[in-house]
């Protein structure tokens, strides 16, 4: 008569509690990697939007600080395109959440748009304003302030997200934009558009792919 296999069920057919909350954990574990919040994306959409964006914006303002149109669209756009990207994310990954997960999804992705629509509101009556001025001293501290307004709200967002869904990464990249916006803002003139592109936008695409790649190990070792 051959022995009967090793089994983890226990007198009735239930499980040990050891295996019951294994396969718990596993269950929740996958669970997480479907429907949570990962934040490189964000790294690598907002560093590419900064990247184009500052970048078309440094290499064509004239002396006076004063863009051409169609620069300044490129620089809108890539930070609206961004923007829209990140609330249909948000939107897309809580879809699935019930309950508390769900409001706070909700509630985050409207504050992204809540905030993003103000801050260029602001910008642009401002630089309504100052453009009125005619000097080069106003059309710089209107680029300032466009600039300042919108960074602003991503890094403070960054940092509400890591307090969310506690991700350490979040508040590093949070300050690292909040930072990298106040030197901008100190050195303004044709330095602010290297900067922004150079260490915000750059900055981020490495935080993104840093990101990426520890996500993936951690991933690779649940599933061994």
């Amino acid at each position: 008569m051959k022995p009967a296999p090793a089994s983890t069920a226990g007198d009735g057919g239930r499980l040990e509690p050891a295996a019951a909350l294994a396969a718990i954990d596993e269950q929740q574990s996958a669970y997480r990697r479907l429907l949570e919040i990962r934040s490189a994306p964000f790294y690598v959409v907002w560093g590419l939007a900064w990247l184009v964006g500052y970048g078309v914006c440094g290499l064509t303002v004239s002396r006076d600080h004063v863009l051409p149109t169609s620069s300044l669209l490129v620089f809108l756009g890539c930070l609206a395109a961004a923007a829209v990207f990140t609330c249909v994310y948000i939107a897309l990954r809580s879809r699935g959440l019930r309950g508390r997960s769900s409001w706070i999804g909700s509630l985050y992705g409207l504050a992204w748009m809540g905030g993003m629509i103000l801050a260029c509101t602001v910008s642009g009556r401002v630089g309504a304003f100052l453009d009125e001025l005619g000097t080069p001293e106003a059309t710089n501290l209107g680029s300032i302030t466009a600039n300042a307004l919108p960074c602003l709200v991503v890094g403070v967002m960054f940092l509400a997200g890591a307090a969310i869904w506690e991700e350490v990464s979040m508040a590093v990249t949070g300050g690292w934009v909040l930072a990298v916006t106040m030197a901008a803002t100190i050195v303004g003139g044709h330095a602010l558009w290297a900067i922004m592109a150079l260490a915000g936008g750059g900055g981020l695409l490495v935080a993104g792919a840093v990101t990426a790649l520890h996500g993936r190990r951690q991933e690779a070792r649940v599933g061994a």
